[in-house]
């Protein structure tokens, strides 16, 4: 089995590495990556390994940006400290979630899986085990938040998640900014609500910001290849997209 590890600590890479060796030593490891750009390059110049072992914080940001940026053609097992992503994991190539520290027996079990998984979508295995996975993505893109919990005074109150034009971080709180122009905290992180939000609906613009597509009203060029997003209402700060996100950007207002 050819697999490659995404991974930004090396104490965690060798003893990746040093598991795999235990449960088969025929599985060839093609390549040890670290960041998204690494692993975007990678992608694009190699051909696909048959699994990947993915951690989700990496060093140049969070490892769901590398599904925006290209194509991912293999399934994914991710490897990761915190439980919060989880469902997002499963909206992308993931067929498992361990929680580091990463046990034998873990590993053992996804490998286990991934094999179970390709026997029974042979002989054309590539193009049916990606469309058993794209079925259980379609599956559980229904679970994504509807309504968040607004505190309010002594108590809290429901509020449609359609009704939020961007969510952005305003002195190190979450604030959600309502097409009505009214402004509230939200009393979660930025990623975990990341994860919580349908995509179709909502793009993480960059480390600061979440913008809802019904929000944008124009887009402009900005410096080396960045984009400059203007919403309604208005942003109180700039909203700039990245040159690498870019493209993922463009493509997600087209949808």
């Amino acid at each position: 089995m050819n697999v490659i590890i995404i991974e930004d600590e090396i104490s965690a890479v060798q003893n990746m590495l040093a598991l795999l060796k235990e449960i088969d030593a025929s599985i060839n490891v093609r390549a040890t990556l670290e960041s998204v750009e690494a692993t975007v390059q990678w992608i694009e110049n190699n051909e696909s390994p048959e699994l990947a072992f993915v951690d989700i914080q990496l060093a140049d940001g969070n490892s769901f940006e590398i599904f925006e940026q290209t194509e991912v053609k293999f399934p994914v097992v991710f490897t990761t400290a915190f439980n919060e992503y989880a469902l997002k994991a499963f909206k992308v190539n993931s067929i498992d979630y361990i929680l580091k520290p990463i046990k034998k027996s873990d590993l053992e079990f996804a490998i286990d899986k991934y094999q179970t998984l390709a026997d029974n979508f042979r002989p054309s295995a590539d193009s049916q085990f990606m469309s058993a996975l794209q079925s259980i993505q379609n599956k559980l893109a229904g679970t994504h938040k509807k309504t968040l919990l607004i505190q309010k005074y002594d108590g809290f109150v429901p509020m449609p998640v359609s009704d939020f034009a961007f969510f952005h971080i305003h002195i190190g709180v979450v604030r959600g900014i309502t097409f009505s122009n009214e402004k509230l905290d939200v009393n979660v992180k930025l990623d975990t609500l990341e994860s919580q939000l349908s995509p179709e609906d909502f793009f993480r613009a960059n480390r600061q910001a979440i913008i809802a597509r019904k929000a944008v009203t124009a887009v402009n060029n900005y410096f080396n290849g960045r984009l400059l997003v203007k919403t309604m209402p208005a942003s109180p700060e700039q909203i700039i997209v990245s040159k690498a996100r870019a493209g993922a950007f463009k493509r997600w207002l087209e949808r």
